[in-house]
């Protein structure tokens, strides 16, 4: 028997569909195939010692047919697999309890054909080694028959070697599909992760994009008036000193660059409150807390009216995963928010 195979990888092209077992063309085959071997059976009736025998046999392998051409991911389900050997050996059984022991035998043996066929989608559908074993007791079985007929050993050989034949060319040709699918399949995983590439590039230069844009926003109106050579009133000075904490904040508090908290900052700026606004984390704000985190610094914003506001979001696996510290003439406060669920 071969090792368990792998499954395939959900989605990927395996010899099943490249078989096209979905298709009204496999459906077409099969009902050849059927048809095929009841003729047989019918054609030979005459010739054998227990026609019902062999009528229960065609009636098997019919089965075995329909089982093996299921449409189904590889490798082939383990429990069909094996009632597919069944069939094998019992219909060979009945045929051979069917046969005469003398004459012409003409199309009788047409469970060897039949039976290979389904060993053949078994090592197409990679169970090779299963497919083997049932074609090794078919050629056994055909051998003890021969010998007990009278007919000899090497007669049974003789009548089943064509399908070890077959069995063979069926493993070369299964290795040689099973190749071939797996370069269909690396290249679309290739086409995939290139796809997602160039997604996750344009996403990024969305964002530089956007983040240009907001930076243009904010500094392009304070170069020109410094540009200008005008003289520069208090109040333009101090709108001058808030854009440069807010480009500060961009860079140093970037997780914390967020509308709310970019208003409530400024707002507290414009009341002489030095807000500092700092991110250890270095990821996205975890999406159970934002919100929390969100009112508790502006809120803490809002309330100061002056000294300064120390915003930090803490590195990740801290015990809190925010702390602001609020300090005025008189007091200093420090808020924590717990991490919670965020890990």
């Amino acid at each position: 028997m071969s090792a368990p195979a792998p499954a395939a990888r959900p989605g990927a092209t395996d010899i099943s569909r490249l078989l096209g077992l979905h298709t009204q063309g496999a459906r077409l085959i099969l009902g050849v195939y059927i048809a095929s071997n009841l003729m047989f059976v019918a054609s030979t009736a005459d010739l054998l010692d227990q026609v019902w025998a062999s009528y229960l046999a065609v009636a098997l392998v019919t089965a075995g047919g329909i089982l093996v051409t299921r449409p189904h991911p590889d490798p082939f389900p383990i429990r069909q697999t094996w009632v597919t050997l069944a069939i094998v050996v019992a219909s060979t059984a009945l045929v051979c309890y069917a046969l005469p022991d003398a004459g012409s035998l003409g199309r009788s043996t047409w469970y060897l054909g039949a039976n290979t066929w389904l060993l053949w989608f078994l090592i197409l559908r990679r169970r090779a080694g299963y497919a083997w074993a049932g074609g090794l007791a078919m050629l056994l079985e055909t051998m003890l028959w021969a010998a007990t007929s009278g007919r000899g050993v090497l007669y049974g050989i003789t009548l089943a070697s064509a399908q070890v034949l077959l069995l063979l060319i069926a493993t070369l040709f299964g290795g040689a599909l099973r190749r071939s699918t797996a370069r269909i399949n690396g290249l679309a995983q290739r086409s995939v992760d290139a796809a997602a590439a160039a997604s996750a590039s344009e996403a990024a230069r969305a964002v530089q994009d956007q983040r240009a844009d907001e930076l243009a926003s904010v500094v392009v109106p304070a170069l020109s008036l410094i540009a200008s050579g005008a003289v520069l009133t208090d109040a333009q000075r101090d709108d001058l000193v808030r854009v440069e904490a807010q480009l500060r904040d961009s860079v140093r508090g970037r997780g914390l660059a967020l509308p709310p908290i970019v208003a409530a900052a400024t707002r507290a700026r414009s009341r002489g409150v030095a807000v500092t606004l700092l991110d250890d984390r270095g990821a996205p704000l975890p999406e159970t807390q934002a919100d929390a985190i969100v009112d508790a610094v502006s809120g803490a914003l809002d309330a100061a009216l002056e000294g300064t506001v120390t915003v930090r979001l803490l590195p990740p696996r801290r015990d809190e995963v925010l702390t602001i510290v609020s300090q005025d003439a008189t007091d200093i406060r420090r808020v924590a928010l717990p991490r919670g669920v965020d890990r």
